[in-house]
């Protein structure tokens, strides 16, 4: 018979004495554990290329027939997105304390397209290109520091053209993709074509394909002179005027969709 003390203090079996209690640092445990995902970093000056619906009228389309060697260069240059870049607008809300872009626009916001390139066997620095599908302006700071410029070379662009610095804009607040100098689109087309010439092949989706043939190489005395014809500034003048009264009326009259359509060229 049991003595009452063996009853009252039981002996654990040998088993169950040695055997350790599981932890939550046992190895079975933390092989278990899925490992925790880095967010990926997004690069505040580049743009995002999210599927989006395009806003107001495309009066700029990206320009993205080519053959074989334009193929070839761009694969080169590793353009991005290579095709279709029109399915990937972007809405940039003007942000800055400064009104003088509302004013003289009549708009809020850029509705721009994107695209990017490298230049080959470079550092890799992923240059944007880009411009507002709306009216025009395209943002032309990325092409002079890709072409080496000093950061003070389109405000002195601007000072050689007169009456360019009226139509163009200095963005300085806001999303930085959206910051720099905006220039109307004949006007960009006409200053870029007279220091380009390096990335040439890579700007025609942006200004189609006769620009590689009127960019000015550098062994002409021409190359770099920035100078533009007053005829192509005094024609994106009266554009500028156009848009902007487009987007006054249609503040005024929203559902009057007759006061928004493709300017027409003289």
């Amino acid at each position: 018979m049991a003595s009452i003390e063996s009853l009252l203090n039981p002996i654990a079996p040998a088993s169950k004495a040695c055997s350790p209690t599981p932890t939550s640092s046992s190895p079975t445990t933390m092989t278990s554990r899925s490992p925790r995902q880095k967010r990926q970093k997004v690069v505040k000056d580049q743009p995002s290329f999210k599927k989006a619906n395009i806003r107001g009228d495309l009066r700029y389309p990206p320009h993205e027939e080519r053959d074989g060697e334009l193929e070839r260069i761009h694969t080169q240059f590793q353009l991005h997105p290579l095709h279709n870049i029109a399915n990937f607008p972007a809405h940039i809300p003007y942000c800055s304390q400064k009104k003088s872009f509302k004013g003289r626009t009549g708009r809020g916001s850029l509705e721009v397209f994107h695209y990017t390139f490298q230049i080959p066997n470079g550092d890799g620095k992923k240059w944007v290109v880009s411009w507002d599908y709306n009216i025009g302006l395209v943002r032309t700071t990325s092409l002079f520091k890709c072409t080496q410029h000093p950061k003070t070379a389109p405000a002195k662009a601007l000072k050689m053209n007169p009456g360019l610095s009226k139509i163009s804009h200095s963005i300085t607040g806001g999303a930085l993709i959206g910051q720099g100098y905006w220039m109307p689109f004949e006007a960009a087309k006409a200053l870029a074509a007279t220091f380009c010439w390096k990335i040439r092949y890579v700007l025609t989706p942006l200004f189609g394909l006769d620009f590689p043939s009127r960019c000015i190489p550098p062994e002409d005395s021409r190359f770099g002179d920035m100078r533009i014809d007053q005829a192509i500034i005094l024609q994106a003048t009266r554009e500028a005027a156009y848009y902007r009264g487009l987007e006054l009326a249609a503040s005024l009259h929203p559902q009057d969709t007759d006061q928004d359509r493709p300017y027409v060229r003289h």
